[in-house]
């Protein structure tokens, strides 16, 4: 008896098969690998990943696996994607609503990237605290080199070259 369907018996749509024992392979639509993108946007687990598309572990690790490899990354493409897409609407189309969630999302950038550079320098400053203290010969030699820098009080008269017209 020649088959030629189109799916397998759980209705996934498959390869033809000529000639081959075993059952075919199983073919992912654009929408599985949506799906997989999705799921990784999340943060989900391979294995819950496997679990919503109704296969196993192996068999989305052979099919998926570029897009599992860009596992890292590919929140912050999504987030670029929406990004890129308000800029265009807002910009092309003259869309309003699509001008206000760019300055929300500008916004919210600029939250994080002002808490980020907090919380960094919050941390170099723990990690000096922690360093080893200096002596008082040690700590004389610093001010010394630093004395005319950036924010002195002694302006350009310590830097080393300086000469001020008589």
């Amino acid at each position: 008896m020649d088959d030629h369907r189109e799916t397998d018996l759980f209705g996934n749509p498959t390869r033809a098969r000529k000639g081959l024992r075993g059952r075919p392979r199983r073919e992912f639509s654009k929408m599985d690998f949506d799906m997989v993108e999705g799921g990784l946007s999340k943060g989900w687990s391979n294995e819950r990943i496997a679990k919503a598309l109704k296969v196993g572990l192996s068999t989305l690790k052979r099919n998926f696996g570029p897009v599992l490899s860009a596992r890292d990354v590919l929140p912050d493409r999504l987030e670029l994607a929406i990004f890129s897409t308000t800029v265009r609407k807002a910009i092309e189309k003259g869309d309003m609503g699509a001008v206000r969630q760019l300055r929300q999302m500008i916004e919210e950038d600029s939250r994080r990237l002002s808490t980020r550079r907090f919380d960094d320098a919050q941390e170099r400053a723990k990690v000096a605290a922690r360093a080893k203290p200096m002596g008082k010969k040690e700590a004389a030699q610093m001010a010394a080199e630093t004395a005319g820098g950036e924010g002195s009080l002694w302006g350009d008269d310590l830097t080393p070259g300086f000469s001020r017209p008589n």
